[in-house]
């Protein structure tokens, strides 16, 4: 593991925070967001051009921040997340898991830091850790549903957005603000620390603009994870899920200039990250990353633009599975993603923006797994996004045209078959339609009409080897069309009074879905066939395509029981499901169950407490080979504390996750049988920030 930033970083976060808590005469900082409610009125800045609340929005979306996102992180994404509506996750233990957003993930699913790619391996299989440490993070916001429009055709399935603000927008309130965060769990016996600093060098606080230095920096250690009864592992004790240990760290350097209309910064940053992967006792993933990003952000208005925005992402990823301890497979990947948008003022009546985006990825796999020849993935696209507010009427549309290039260089493959994968080169065409009507001054509708055309990706055109991390040997088809789907989408919405929320319906259509299918046949890893019980048996499988048919539904209400100044008691209840056939009626695999969710949040002053409870179904709708899971209910507590001393504000927390130690397999994951989610689990900290 490299050392390149965690230590040289965390010191003087630790001596900036002492520093900065001895010094009376430093200005308070804004708490206030830190304990806001995730209600249906927060901003999103994910799904359009400009921040909308979430009731002005065509999409479903979620939030986490504040209190809601500090009670649920894990060392995870996926796991992060998988309690809100419409989202499940691959859970591969605790160091990998990637979100599924109604039934659909991998390349249907992009998942951003700050609006822009991962950059990392992630959607090519689920023991692939997304390089993402969510302790830190500032919020998250989740968009449910086709965002392909702003974010590329491997959005079909939705959004994830996870925001750090490692590039400052604003000037900190005194000479210096940031946070230092501690967390203990019993369960691996794990611990978490961090924090930021952000330093106002030269402000003009009249003019409110000047230079921002950011420094971050986070280390999280925990051993195998506890779990109810027999995990499933060969040979492994009973309540132990074994080769579960985690070791991450993170840390950043940045500086920005921010001013009222101008915004500009630069950030440097790296991810490490190593973990093992519980179907393979001996293995182990060494994962790195670092990381360059910039943005600029201008506000003023020039023509016919009304401001303009650019983001851009390099970053250089490794990814390295280690067996015994010996570097077995190594993936290597280098790339960049940029967009550019311009927001237009009205053009006979329509406001919006007109962007571009331009990306590469060039990703290489040697070793025992090496199952993808080496390829570079390049992608340019144009997009319109505009709306037109009409009375009680805003009408959304969208387009955009995108090119896709992958040139693949001679593969050969395990089992013994030398061949130069053809380049591919594809252009797609997608569009929205939609519309928000405000009913009454409390009830919105939100309806929406979308077509989306996805080019295969590498792995599904060229794959050709084992991948012990789904137990597969999978082999791609070169000569795979695109996938189309058309998706609609219906919501209603209530956004004052005593009960807040929504109920959403949807249905995605698609014509040619792609998909990993099974052959029957049993092979080894160079793709022989083997008899039944060999212990090097994989299943073979193919890249295949169905039409394929998505529909579900969600609901979520917050029913608000009391509320005053100083005193407020909320009652969430959430429900959602979705079901997932090909073109004969089939299920297909690892759709999730129906989930539902009771949460009771109660606040008076400086105190919090709530407790929550996720109700998930058995799973009886499989596909063909796939076994059901049965349901489970996990049962939460937390509790915390806000004291406010001078400049620092300190939030201590306790929560308690699986109090009851029920037995939950996720039928969303390849370990299903394999591996649990953990048992019982108890976990305490403090968030001091200034």
């Amino acid at each position: 593991m490299s050392t390149f930033l965690p230590r040289s970083l965390i010191l003087p976060l630790y001596v900036a925070i002492a520093a900065t808590s001895a010094r009376a005469q430093t200005a308070p900082a804004d708490h206030s967001h830190e304990t806001e409610p995730v209600i249906l009125e927060s901003l999103v800045v994910t799904a359009s051009p400009t921040a909308r609340s979430q009731a002005d929005l065509v999409s479903a979306t979620s939030v986490l921040s504040g209190s809601s996102l500090l009670d649920s992180r894990q060392a995870s994404l996926g796991e992060s997340l998988a309690a809100l509506p419409g989202v499940s996750s691959t859970y591969f233990g605790p160091g990998a898991s990637r979100p599924i957003l109604r039934g659909l993930g991998a390349n249907r699913v992009r998942v951003l830091a700050n609006s822009t790619d991962t950059l990392d391996a992630s959607n090519t299989s689920p023991d692939h850790g997304v390089a993402i440490e969510p302790f830190l993070v500032k919020r998250i916001e989740v968009v449910r549903g086709p965002a392909s429009l702003l974010y590329g055709s491997a959005a079909v399935g939705g959004v994830v957005n996870v925001i750090d603000h490692r590039i400052e927008s604003e000037l900190p309130a005194g000479p210096v603000s940031g946070l230092l965060d501690t967390s203990l769990t019993d369960n691996g016996r794990g611990y978490a620390t961090g924090g930021s600093v952000d330093v106002a060098l030269a402000p003009d606080r009249a003019a409110q603009s000047g230079f921002v230095l950011h420094l971050d920096g986070l280390r999280r250690e925990a051993d195998s994870i506890s779990v109810p009864g027999f995990s499933g592992q060969p040979g492994a004790p009973k309540g132990d899920l074994v080769n579960t240990s985690v070791d991450n760290k993170s840390a950043s350097v940045g500086l920005s200039y921010v001013s009222e209309t101008f915004d500009a910064g630069v950030n440097h940053n790296g991810f490490d990250s190593l973990y093992g992967v519980p179907n393979e006792t001996e293995v182990s993933i060494d994962l790195r990353q670092r990381r360059l990003d910039t943005s600029a952000d201008y506000t003023a208005d020039f023509g016919i633009f009304t401001g303009a925005r650019a983001k851009f992402g390099y970053a250089d990823y490794q990814h390295r599975e280690l067996d015994a301890g010996v570097v077995g497979t190594r993936f290597d990947q280098t790339g960049f993603d940029s967009r550019l948008e311009l927001l237009n003022g009205e053009v006979a009546g329509w406001t919006g923006a007109l962007g571009t985006q331009l990306g590469q990825t060039e990703l290489s796999a040697q070793g025992d797994e090496a199952f993808l020849p080496t390829h570079t993935t390049q992608s340019g696209a144009l997009f319109l996004f505009e709306e037109l507010v009409r009375d009680a009427t805003t009408w959304q549309v969208g387009a955009r045209l995108e090119n896709r290039l992958i040139e693949a260089d001679l593969f050969a493959s395990p089992g013994g078959t030398s061949y130069t994968a053809r380049d591919d080169s594809r252009t797609t065409v997608s569009g929205s339609f939609g519309l928000v009507q405000t009913l009454s001054p409390a009830y919105k509708l939100a309806a929406s009409l979308s077509t989306t055309t996805r080019a295969p990706n590498g792995q599904e055109l060229y794959a050709d080897g084992p991948h012990i991390g789904t137990g597969a040997y999978e082999i791609g088809d070169a000569h795979l069309t695109d996938e189309t789907s058309l998706g609609a989408e219906l919501s209603l919405r209530k956004t004052t009074g005593f009960v807040t929320g929504a109920l959403t319906g949807y249905i995605n259509r698609f014509d040619g879905y792609i998909y990993e299918q099974a052959t029957g046949a049993l092979v080894d890893a160079t793709n022989a066939p083997v008899l039944p019980g060999d212990p090097e048996a994989l299943t073979q499988t193919r890249f295949t395509q169905t039409d394929a048919f998505f529909y579900g539904a969600e609901a979520e209400a917050i029913w608000h029981l009391h509320a005053s100044n100083r005193h407020t008691l909320d009652l969430t209840t959430a429900l959602d499901t979705v079901r997932a056939l090909d073109d004969h009626d089939q299920d297909l695999p690892r759709t999730p169950p129906l989930k539902g969710r009771l949460a009771l949040d109660w606040k008076k002053n400086a105190w919090r407490a709530g407790t929550d409870l996720v109700l998930v179904s058995r799973q009886p709708n499989t596909a063909t080979g796939e076994t059901s899971t049965d349901g489970y209910t996990l049962l939460g507590l937390s509790a915390g504390y806000c004291l406010e001393t001078g400049p620092v504000t300190y939030d201590f927390f306790v929560r308690a996750a699986n109090l009851t130690n029920e037995e939950a397999r996720l039928h969303t994951s390849f370990l299903k049988d394999v591996a649990p989610l953990p048992g019982r689990a108890f976990t305490a900290g403090v968030r001091a920030s200034f």
